[in-house]
């Protein structure tokens, strides 16, 4: 028993360093882009862009996170705010990019 408890802490711990992570990169993004006076779409915007490029009913968003994709998406110096966004519709699973400047989706993946 205590080894499950034991397991169950440190996946516990480990999910909870995961969502820090995520939120101090969400944070630096924002101030970034504020530091460098970019106006960023809302979440809101780009799974709108994205909904209308899935073109289907019912598309259902599982995950959005915003990030700094420099190393993935080359041209704009040294920082490229994107929204990743994982998205469900009619039993199909996508991954679409969208940049989180000019709202131009960067990827769309059908995932298999």
């Amino acid at each position: 028993m205590k080894k499950v408890l034991c397991a169950v802490m440190l996946v516990i711990v480990a999910l909870s360093g995961v969502a820090f992570a995520h939120g101090h990169e969400e944070r630096y993004v924002r101030e970034e882009a504020a530091r460098r006076n970019m106006k960023l779409i809302s979440r809101a915007e780009a799974e709108q862009i994205a909904a209308e490029r899935i073109n289907e009913r019912g598309v259902r968003f599982k995950d959005a996170d915003l990030d700094d994709e420099d190393d993935y998406y080359r041209g704009r110096d040294d920082f490229r705010p994107v929204w990743s966004l994982e998205a469900v519709a009619n039993g199909q699973e996508y991954d679409i990019d969208v940049d989180a400047v000019t709202g131009e989706i960067l990827k769309f993946k059908l995932d298999d």
